[in-house]
């Protein structure tokens, strides 16, 4: 264990400029967006967190999700492990999702389970846990590690939702006090105005938007009316020869009447936000106010990423495409500079090891601390899905999908376009260094299909590299792949051999 009071001055991460000095454990509060991209714009809404988190703080240009999907994503968060160690692997609980498994192995080792045990710090956590959090077990189970609990129970809700409120259910309706995201900022403030100086504490705040239902505050109902979907190069591309077996489902250009519906989508997952953005200033002014600020980092992130018509998929996530893997991940803290960009390779599972280091202890995880000067500056991190099939016969109103248990999530509203598949199972390594940026994907089909993009020449992944590289190149990636999935503690970051030449 590394003591609080014997830390040093640090250079931040990867050669940035930023330097941290941990003279004393500080205060965390760790906000966590739910289906937030970075690819798509999705931070433009988000004015407030960019100019008091962003412009004062460190950005980090190349953040991925350990998982594009919210369990397993919000696991690797928690423990800091990826998902072959964590054991969750979908949504589901047949997919490791607040599993019996998951409680007893994994969280009693959460960063706040550490941080109270061990560090005694107050504790708190309001908003979206773990997808299957109390449908199973019931609302009575706090997590460890938590003296104030506000989960949700089950997926994100706006409305119409329950809490468990330190092991007892409270119903929320449809008015507009009820609002999930003011809900969740009104306990953040109470939280705060009892706290002091002389104690730390961790807050995690998980508010559920922009994540489906996409409904806005009230009061932000058509802020960005019309506003469409952000049209890339891939948006509703015609042909996708060279992706996946999923993505490669027609049909291809999606309908006119489908494209409408993703500009409205779009359009209120923006206006979703903006409560968020509400919610990040009121927590620094109320930090402000009661002289705590400068002893607490704010740090700012998603789950996932979000895609909305890319490849003719009309929205979701679950991909390996830069819309979905990457994320906005910023920090805010005691002598970090501001307007610090970092641009390599991180990874949600890193926020384990920074959490643990501002608090001024140290546990075996597969990220590292991004306040830590060994990291370097080539790094390659893991990305892991486990497609979900149907457990039961959908009744979608799309009767030549409905009866493949295979897939799921059809819907005749969209096309009949599935957002999975049980093949939709991948391993991917994605690079960032100073003249490479790729990424290198291992898909469960009977022929172990490949995608592989050069992100330097092909920003939009149009073409698949996968299929033409020689052989010696694939095997490199390959082994590469197969190291990472089963990797440990240590050995997830071990310095990169060349794989380019």
């Amino acid at each position: 264990m590394v003591s609080v009071m014997m830390c040093v001055s640090k250079v931040l991460l990867f050669f940035a400029s930023a330097i941290i000095t941990c003279a004393s454990a500080k205060n965390i509060v760790l906000i966590i967006a739910d289906d937030l991209d970075s690819v798509l714009d999705g931070m433009t809404p988000l004015a407030y967190t960019q100019r008091l988190i962003a412009n004062e703080g460190m950005t980090f240009k190349n953040a991925f999700t350990a998982s594009p999907i919210c369990c397993p994503n919000r696991a690797s968060i928690l423990t800091g492990r990826y998902q072959h160690n964590h054991g969750t692997y979908n949504n589901s609980l047949e997919g490791g999702c607040y599993s019996s498994t998951w409680q007893r192995d994994h969280e009693p080792n959460t960063f706040a389970a550490i941080l109270k045990q061990q560090m005694k710090y107050k504790t708190f956590y309001a908003g979206k846990y773990l997808n299957k959090y109390g449908q199973r077990n019931g609302v009575s189970r706090v997590p460890p590690g938590w003296d104030k609990w506000y989960g949700l129970i089950g997926n994100s809700r706006y409305y119409d939702y329950s809490l468990s409120i330190n092991g007892a259910e409270k119903k929320y309706g449809s008015s507009p006090t009820d609002y999930l995201t003011d809900v969740i900022q009104g306990f953040a403030i109470d939280f705060l105005k009892t706290q002091k100086k002389d104690q730390p504490f961790l807050m995690v705040l998980a508010p559920p938007a922009p994540h489906e239902p996409f409904i806005p505050a009230p009061r932000h109902n058509d802020k960005y009316k019309g506003t469409k979907a952000k049209r890339t190069k891939n948006f509703n591309t015609s042909s996708q020869r060279d992706k996946h077996w999923l993505v490669r489902r027609g049909p291809s250009p999606l309908p006119d009447s489908v494209v409408a519906r993703l500009d409205d989508i779009y359009r209120k997952r923006w206006e979703s936000l903006l409560a968020v953005d509400e919610l990040v200033q009121k927590v620094y002014s109320q930090l402000k106010s009661q002289n705590l600020l400068d002893d607490t980092y704010i740090i700012f992130t998603s789950d996932n990423g979000f895609h909305v018509g890319q490849f003719s998929l009309p929205y979701d996530k679950r991909q390996p495409y830069e819309t979905d893997i990457k994320i906005p991940l910023m920090i805010r803290g005691p002598n970090i500079t501001r307007l610090t960009e970092v641009k390599s390779a991180v990874s949600s599972v890193d926020l384990f090891a920074t959490i643990l280091e501002i608090a001024g202890v140290e546990r075996p995880s597969d990220g590292v601390s991004l306040l830590d000067a060994s990291n370097i500056n080539d790094r390659t991190v893991l990305i892991e899905y486990k497609g979900e099939r149907s457990t039961t016969v959908q009744n979608t109103g799309c009767p030549a999908d409905d009866a493949d248990l295979n897939l799921s999530q059809c819907d005749k509203n969209f096309a009949c376009k599935c957002q999975d598949v049980a093949n939709n199972t991948f391993t991917c390594v994605r690079r960032v260094a100073t003249h490479y940026d790729n990424v290198f994907c291992l898909f469960a089909e009977d022929d172990e299909f490949v995608e592989s993009y050069d992100i330097l020449h092909d920003e939009f992944q149009m073409d698949n590299i996968g299929p033409d590289m020689n052989r010696g190149q694939r095997y490199r990636f390959r082994k590469r792949v197969k190291k990472m999935s089963i990797c440990k503690d240590r050995t997830c970051i071990a310095t990169n051999p060349p794989l380019n030449h």
